[in-house]
């Protein structure tokens, strides 16, 4: 009986969510765009991951990828991925 308040003292107070579960998030994640001049103006979750914060960041970085000249689809969502999980393991602490 000891046994078990002293391990739930040793578990973290929130375990990170395991990356399958962000990778299904970002599955669902639909992002619309309006494009003017050749740069992004204007970003939202068309669809979201479910994660409000993973949405936003999503979107900061789909300008950031956009505007600094990545373009074409595959490359785009590539460098999107990149940032929006580099965010995930910032704020999950890993």
């Amino acid at each position: 009986m000891i046994l078990l308040p002293a391990m739930l003292l040793l578990a973290p107070a929130e375990a990170a969510p395991p990356p399958d579960v962000v990778v299904a998030a970002l599955r669902r994640l639909r992002i619309a765009t309006r494009v003017e001049g050749g740069k992004v103006q204007a970003c939202q979750a068309r669809v979201s991951s479910g994660d409000a914060d993973i949405d936003r960041t999503a979107c900061e970085a789909t300008a950031t990828c956009f505007n600094g000249g990545v373009t074409q689809a595959e490359p785009l969502a590539d460098c999107v991925e990149v940032k929006v999980a580099a965010f995930v393991r910032r704020r999950d602490g890993q």
